[in-house]
């Protein structure tokens, strides 16, 4: 959101309240934003979702963003190598479903050189473990370390990592265990991180398949963990996003890194306490 605006909580809640619902569509939130700040000053729908004040849902209504997950909850989602998680899921906000697959997937604790799976989680775990101060000092000190240095290759290659594709035996492209329904797209040095958020949340084909979206290790990309089509494989699937994101946003640089098109493809885990989860994928 622009810096104009310093939307708290407070003036979300009136303007939900001037809307008549708690979850409007954006129509109606602009009319009560246009009430709240007369004189066309208002932030936006598409302000509200380039900081993660509301998410745009499979049911296409306008819904608020879940709540970042405290450390404790992380520390009990990962206690210990494929244990049950002690760690309830963040609740669904306004009656909106779980995913119908549990999307499982391998999380690798330890750095890029370990290849066997640590645990398998799903998208509200990495959501929690994203959201936690578990890779705050990592991420923020490869941000301050100068662009191209060892020192932030070596940071980036010590955090964690998951394979969103799926589980697997080993991260190798022949060791798939089972698919998860999900693949990362990954997108690099993009030069307006808010707007290319808002994009994708708000695209009418790839937004509502998004399961989570989170800032890179780098701090200038995103990367964005979708739901598939089960009819298509992961390459197909693969190509249809970054072929529909390439010839409509390619001037944001939504332009998916080609890597994505491997199924054992990592993703880094940062820090990121900004990091947006649909609400059907809570549980």
């Amino acid at each position: 959101m622009s810096s104009t605006y310093q939307l708290g909580a407070e003036m979300l809640a009136c303007a939900f309240t001037l809307a008549g619902t708690n979850t409007p569509t954006p129509a109606e939130l602009s009319a009560a934003l246009a009430e709240i700040y007369p004189g066309g000053k208002a932030p936006t729908v598409a302000d509200l979702l380039a900081v993660g004040w509301l998410v745009p849902a499979i049911s296409d209504r306008t819904r608020l963003r879940l709540p970042p997950v405290s450390l404790a909850k992380v520390s009990a989602c990962l206690v210990a190598p494929n244990a049950p998680s002690a760690a309830p899921a963040p609740p669904v906000m306004n009656e909106v479903q779980p995913a119908a697959a549990p999307y499982l997937f391998s999380y690798y604790r330890g750095g890029i050189t370990v290849t066997a799976p640590y645990k398998t989680i799903t998208p509200a775990q990495l959501f929690a473990v994203l959201t936690s101060d578990r890779h705050r000092a990592t991420t923020e000190a490869l941000r301050a370390a100068p662009v191209g240095s060892p020192q932030r290759t070596e940071l980036k290659k010590s955090l964690d990592y998951v394979t969103p594709a799926g589980t697997f035996t080993r991260r190798a492209n022949g060791a798939l265990a089972e698919a998860s329904g999900l693949l990362v797209l990954d997108f690099d040095h993009l030069l307006d991180l808010p707007a290319a958020r808002a994009a994708l949340l708000a695209d009418a084909d790839v937004g509502p398949a998004i399961a989570l979206l989170f800032t890179s290790p780098s701090g200038d990309g995103l990367k964005a963990i979708v739901e598939t089509d089960p009819v298509g494989s992961h390459l197909e699937n693969f190509q249809f996003c970054a072929e529909h994101l390439t010839e409509h946003y390619a001037d944001l640089g939504l332009i998916p890194d080609k890597s994505g098109k491997d199924v054992a493809r990592a993703c880094f885990v940062p820090y990121d306490p900004a990091a947006w989860l649909a609400p059907a994928f809570a549980a």
